[in-house]
């Protein structure tokens, strides 16, 4: 299935390509299918774990975008963006991913698509989660569930939202336990290399 679907896409793009040497009266048309080819491309190759070739073609189509001079706050321009901002977490290039997710955002913002606005958070989160940035995480979902909750029928969405943090808080109570753990362990060291020697010895 996932060969066919690359296979119909990449048919979308040779299309857009021959559109492009022979453009019609309005280039728009083939110009958005293009750069969508390039966007779903991108997608199957990052769900079949080519990372690398993901990053290639979805940069490709911001070059394309580029220049064509297509619309920066577009829904194109906002894709591409989500998807390389996903591809470099992935990839663990953390200052790449909240580069390209924050401008998602932005775009999203700018064109009031608030759902995108949403995910674009939840994403941001999720980097700060994974750097164990847990405070800046938990901003990022809250700001997600706000953004969530004013949108109609997106329940599945909320409860997301709140999976995610839900998750940040038990993992900052697990982290903490351990940190308190580790400091016992610590001063029980401490405490038996000092009492060596002492009547305190087999005690500790």
């Amino acid at each position: 299935m996932i060969r066919n679907m690359k296979k119909y896409f990449k048919s979308t793009m040779d299309l857009a390509v021959k559109l492009k040497d022979n453009p019609p009266n309005s280039k728009s048309s083939f110009l958005k299918e293009y750069i969508d080819a390039h966007n779903n491309i991108g997608m199957l190759e990052m769900g079949l774990d080519n990372l690398h070739e993901s990053w290639k073609i979805l940069t490709r189509g911001l070059e394309i975008c580029e220049e064509e001079e297509v619309a920066e706050y577009g829904d194109g321009h906002s894709r591409l963006h989500h998807n390389l901002g996903n591809v470099y977490m992935d990839l663990r290039d953390w200052d790449k991913a909240r580069k390209y997710i924050k401008t998602n955002i932005v775009i999203c913002n700018r064109i009031e698509h608030a759902q995108g606005e949403t995910n674009g958070y939840i994403n941001l989160g999720e980097v700060h989660y994974r750097t164990q940035k847990y405070e800046d995480a938990s901003s990022y979902y809250e700001k997600a569930l706000g953004l969530a909750k004013s949108l109609e029928d997106e329940d599945a969405l909320v409860r997301q939202v709140e999976q995610n943090i839900e998750t940040e808080r038990e993992t900052v109570k697990v982290m903490a336990d351990i940190k308190k753990d580790e400091q016992s362990l610590r001063k029980l060291k401490k405490d038996i290399a000092t009492g060596r020697g002492t009547p305190n010895e087999h005690k500790f």
